[in-house]
């Protein structure tokens, strides 16, 4: 993974860019819970950041075409934002979580995204589609 940008005291943003493979995966989930760890957040934010954050770097990974993932975390005032943006093929679309029948294997990411952060939501833009989701302490 790349850093590409960085701030030196607890809190602020972090930016790094990581390419679409299922390594990707865990290298960012451990990524998340060192810098939250770092950054003094309690336990239970460390998990439920790093739940999320594997489930929007998955998704990015099984359904775009993009080469690299951008991820970013920012906290500022006890909120926590986790970002992913793809830069795949056009035309992007927001994605929706998808209605199961609780026997597949996947296709629940995006449900549980839903249960565990305070909000979540997409930004659309000509050439990416960034999935973010948000948590307060």
């Amino acid at each position: 993974m790349t850093t590409m940008a960085a701030t030196t005291q607890a809190g602020g943003t972090r930016t790094w860019t990581c390419p679409r493979r299922a390594e990707s995966v865990p290298e960012t989930r451990h990524r998340v819970e060192a810098l939250l760890r770092a950054w003094n957040r309690p336990p239970e934010t460390v998990d439920t950041a790093a739940l999320l954050v594997t489930e929007l770097v998955t998704n990015a990974v099984q359904h775009t075409d993009t080469s690299d993932i951008i991820c970013t975390v920012s906290l500022y005032s006890d909120t926590l934002t986790l970002s992913v943006t793809d830069t795949g093929a056009v035309p992007h679309r927001a994605p929706v979580p998808a209605q199961r029948d609780g026997l597949e294997e996947s296709g629940r990411g995006l449900v549980l995204v839903t249960a565990l952060a305070t909000d979540w939501g997409t930004r659309l833009t000509p050439g990416s589609r960034e999935v973010w989701a948000r948590l307060a302490d």
